[in-house]
């Protein structure tokens, strides 16, 4: 759609709605949660590839906040409750760090801080900030992420008995790019710093063997680069979550529900409780981001309608069919969770929300949330194929047969 590409060409991206919908709600809910038994009642957040701080929305007419923006917003937030969010932002490039420093600066406070450089350099520093008090760590780079080792030792692994989650915005089409040049011939310009490259980010040359194998030799030209990508970025999810000891819940980041996914959103985290929360704020951000692109839709509609008047308006038949299809899309979550409860009792007499939440969940996890797991459990109740749901904490509760 012609209103689409314009604003797909822009900083601002669709995808982005999704990502900083996911980090606003998960950010709030850790911080919150786990600012009740720190010391101090403090919580670190490290965002390792920061940004400006804010950007311009070319659709809506107005700055729309990025990341540090978001968590400098839930640090007032948290102030007013008596804790404290502790933020480090870090931003290699000059113009957006001077942009970053500007934002930071309207909030006058001692509690946050922006490195000018490479997280590489800074992470240490950084970390150290957050010494005895849980912290989350956010790496949304534009191309190839930290270096493994740092992912897996530094962060995941730091000094302490308090816990550190990692959000990682995993870059696909930068692991498109770059390693098809696997394929090149072996005299090409770059070709070997940038396999040496992505090396260092995956942890070894292990993922040279993915782009290599027959499996990717047998596909369409067109198709080697996605699919190798998605292979490895799979294996290096498991790879870092073998490695910590970590849960990993990954989310597809795309510009729209037809494109190949641009980022692999996952957490890391050694809570598996916190994978319930994590999904709900994935359901909500989702809805979020249908919902702005059904406005884009509207947007062009509009346009038309204008332009065109019609004996049925454009701009309301596309109501219609957003309307519908949110119908359909939560019909759908409750349908899969009823599903995969049903399948799952028929191996066990019970399971339990909290250990066993990715089951309940089944092909509905990332688009359905509670609501949806309360009405398939009541539905199934009604129909005598489990007990009915106790009232109170969802996440505490066990699923059994009559």
């Amino acid at each position: 759609m012609v209103s689409n590409a314009k604003f797909f060409s822009e900083d601002r991206k669709a995808a982005a709605v999704l990502k900083h919908g996911v980090l606003r709600r998960y950010l709030a809910i850790f911080a919150g949660a786990l600012s009740t038994t720190t010391p101090g009642r403090r919580v670190g957040f490290l965002d390792g590839y920061a940004g400006e701080g804010e950007y311009f929305n070319p659709t809506t007419g107005r700055t729309a906040e990025g990341s540090p923006r978001i968590a400098l917003n839930i640090a007032q937030d948290l102030l007013t409750r008596g804790a404290v969010l502790d933020c480090v932002f870090v931003e290699k490039d000059k113009r957006a760090f001077t942009s970053l420093s500007r934002v930071l600066a309207e909030y006058k406070t001692d509690k946050a801080v922006a490195y000018h450089g490479d997280i590489g350099v800074h992470l240490s520093d950084a970390l150290a900030r957050f010494a005895n008090i849980p912290a989350l760590v956010f790496l949304d780079p534009f191309g190839s992420a930290l270096d493994h080792e740092s992912t897996v030792g530094a962060i995941l692994k730091r000094p302490g008995n308090q816990p550190t989650e990692l959000l990682l915005n995993f870059s696909l089409q930068a692991l498109r790019r770059m390693g098809a040049r696997i394929w090149e011939s072996e005299g090409a310009s770059g070709r070997t710093a940038t396999l040496d490259r992505v090396d260092s980010w995956l942890g070894g040359a292990w993922w040279r063997e993915q782009f290599l194998s027959p499996e990717i030799a047998a596909l369409p030209k067109s198709d080697r680069a996605n699919a190798a990508a998605e292979l490895v970025a799979k294996a290096h999810r498991s790879m870092i979550a073998k490695a910590t000891g970590c849960v990993a819940y990954a989310v597809p980041i795309r510009r729209n529900a037809m494109d190949k996914p641009l980022f692999i959103l996952t957490l890391f985290c050694p809570r598996r409780l916190a994978i319930s929360k994590f999904n709900e704020c994935v359901s909500m951000a989702l809805k979020d981001w249908r919902a702005f692109l059904h406005d884009l839709d509207l947007a062009e509609a509009q346009e038309l309608d204008d332009e065109d008047p019609q004996l049925l308006s454009r701009v309301e038949d596309l109501k219609a069919v957003f309307a519908a299809d949110e119908d359909a899309i939560d019909r759908n979550a409750i349908d899969a969770i009823k599903s995969s409860i049903v399948a799952s009792l028929e191996k066990r007499t019970a399971f339990s929300m909290r250990n066993d939440f990715a089951l309940v969940m089944g092909d509905a996890l990332g688009v359905g949330r509670q609501t949806h797991i309360r009405k398939a459990w009541k539905e199934l109740a009604d129909q005598g194929q489990v007990v009915e749901c106790p009232k109170g904490n969802l996440e505490k509760q066990i699923i059994r047969r009559p």
